[in-house]
């Protein structure tokens, strides 16, 4: 696998000139709730903060951790975080609060229904606020508004491998500082990596064009892709290669976010990756369509599952799992 270190380290360069500044990613709000279900298989351990066992306010630290975000640990200390939100406008991803004084502290994750770590018998339990919770509420606090405004208005250079929008707490710090640190990977204007923007197939057929020194071509095969679209030459020039292929309706979809499924398919394509395994994803059965690249990509130890046992091979990209995913290709 090294012999494709040169090859590697190209794609990551390439990788952050084909992202643009406006680029939209996952809301924060969206980040925090999908962190919170990944973590839905944990059991209730009174004192837990992690995913081996959580309790109700070392739950809400992880999971906003994860997301940038730092929390106190308990859920007295963290209802003093944040601005006050009436019930009435209550929004994804804010902090719902029980008890007087406070006892209880979950992730609001809409539709009136909050998800927590709340019964030593059971797994994280989502709960409607109605009945004993509604009776119980106490109010809620909003903190992310305040790590959003930060993220936006940064404009303090920091040194290599340092960034406004990734914290010691974020789940993908280490990659993303040690790439920093070493020139592999770099930021965006005001030491920003923004690392929830989501790379699209034109930009991944681009980045791979590019990082493999791929001959490009003018002749498409795919109805959305014209001439004029900025990366129909690299688009072509991979999918002459077979690195890409698309639908079966005879587009590319090139402004569509790439999934975990197709970066597999991509990955052991371009860098030749031949490590079988056979392990089991409850949501990947032997007839996906990257099975197999799926499961050389796991055995790589390049992209693994998640902590409930599944890959989630339809899921978009984002910046900080391509991080981690470079590491390890290059340090694994």
């Amino acid at each position: 696998m090294r012999k494709f270190l040169t090859s590697i380290v190209a794609f990551a360069t390439v990788f952050l000139l084909f992202t643009p500044n406006a680029f939209a990613g996952q809301s924060v709000r969206d980040q925090v709730v999908d962190i919170a279900f990944d973590y839905s298989g944990s059991p209730y351990v009174y004192g837990g903060t992690s995913p081996s066992g959580f309790d109700c306010s070392g739950f809400t630290q992880y999971v906003f951790g994860k997301a940038g975000i730092d929390l106190n640990r308990t859920s007295r200390q963290q209802y003093t975080q944040g601005e006050y939100v009436s019930r009435s406008n209550l929004q994804k991803g804010d902090l719902v609060f029980f008890g007087s004084p406070i006892w209880h502290v979950g992730i609001y994750i809409g539709n009136n229904k909050m998800i927590s770590a709340e019964n030593p018998t059971d797994d994280i339990t989502v709960a409607s606020l109605t009945g004993y919770w509604g009776r119980n509420y106490s109010g809620a606090k909003r903190v992310i508004e305040e790590r959003e405004t930060v993220t936006e208005s940064a404009v303090e250079e920091l040194p290599a491998g340092e960034y406004h929008d990734v914290n010691k707490y974020h789940w993908a710090y280490d990659h993303i500082s040690h790439l920093g640190e070493t020139g592999i990977i770099n930021g965006y204007e005001g030491s920003l990596f923004k690392p929830d923007n989501k790379v699209t197939r034109a930009e991944a057929a681009t980045m791979l064009s590019i990082a493999l020194d791929l001959p490009t071509s003018s002749h498409s095969e795919y109805s959305d892709v014209s001439s004029s679209h900025w990366a129909s030459d690299y688009i072509n020039g991979v999918t002459a290669k077979g690195y890409f292929s698309g639908y079966e309706d005879g587009t590319f979809k090139p402004d569509e976010p790439i999934e975990r499924a197709e970066i597999a398919a991509l990955f052991t394509r371009a860098f030749n990756l031949d490590a079988s395994g056979s392990g089991s994803f409850a949501d990947l059965s032997s007839d996906h369509w990257a099975y197999e690249d799926i499961q050389t990509l796991s055995a790589s130890s390049i992209a693994t599952g998640y902590s409930d046992n599944t890959f989630k091979p339809g899921k978009e990209t984002i910046r900080s799992e391509f991080a981690v995913f470079l590491y390890r290709a290059l340090y694994q």
